[in-house]
């Protein structure tokens, strides 16, 4: 049953894996294997300096962004396949769980511009946070998530920014929402995709303003700079 539907969808709508294109239905098995989570430490470099001290904010990443996790980070980000935030929440959570050494957990995720809103319909972070957070309560785990950060002003888009550019788009950009965090427990910053590090690095400088230092900073992807990039 699942090959026939698999086939009529592909057929009608012309369904494509979203790792490798052939015909599947969000992803093909192989690609949903290859990126089983490996929850590893991923300091950007140079390090942002708002996750170096006052005590490390140290980002975990459950994979690469390259390969087919980078064709599926596209295609549920720019393609509007969010049938995709499923198998991508199972990333951000065992990128959480590898960080969460306590209980309970408070999941902040990076705030969303007006601009990425209206291009891409939702804000597909908070969305990614929401279903990664009710994947570790269903095992038990005491974890919620909270919209505590806002942007104060607004920024240009980061894509062809490189590290010092980024850096200083976004100083600044982020406080806290009046009255938040709300919930008590272990902060940690959540994001989809871990470039230069500046985004999160914000991120952590505002909460930690507001008194709530994040213990880390969990993300899907990180993306390997390569030797003498700036980005």
């Amino acid at each position: 049953m699942g090959e026939l539907a698999v086939s009529a969808a592909d057929l009608v709508l012309g369904a494509r894996c979203a790792g490798c294109g052939r015909p599947a239905l969000g992803l093909c098995r192989p690609c949903g294997l290859s990126i089983r989570p490996g929850p590893t430490v991923s300091w950007p470099q140079p390090a942002p300096v708002d996750l170096c001290g006052p005590h490390p904010v140290p980002p975990v990443s459950a994979g690469v962004n390259e390969g087919v996790l980078r064709s599926t980070m596209i295609a549920w980000k720019e393609r509007g396949q969010f049938g995709l935030t499923a198998p991508l929440a199972h990333l951000l959570a065992s990128s959480v769980v590898a960080l969460a050494a306590e209980e309970p957990v408070l999941m902040v995720p990076v705030p969303t511009s007006r601009r990425s809103r209206r291009a891409r319909g939702a804000d597909l972070v908070d969305e990614l946070a929401q279903a990664a957070a009710r994947l570790l309560r269903r095992v038990g785990l005491d974890v919620r998530v909270e919209q505590a950060l806002a942007y104060t002003r607004a920024t240009v888009d980061q894509s062809e920014l490189g590290s010092t550019a980024r850096a200083a788009n976004l100083q600044g950009a982020f406080c806290v929402r009046r009255g938040r965090p709300r919930s008590s427990g272990s902060v940690v910053v959540v994001d989809d995709i871990l470039t230069t590090g500046s985004t999160v690095g914000e991120a952590a400088r505002a909460l930690t303003a507001a008194g709530r230092r994040p213990i880390g900073v969990a993300v899907v992807a990180a993306t390997p700079l390569r030797s003498g990039s700036s980005q």
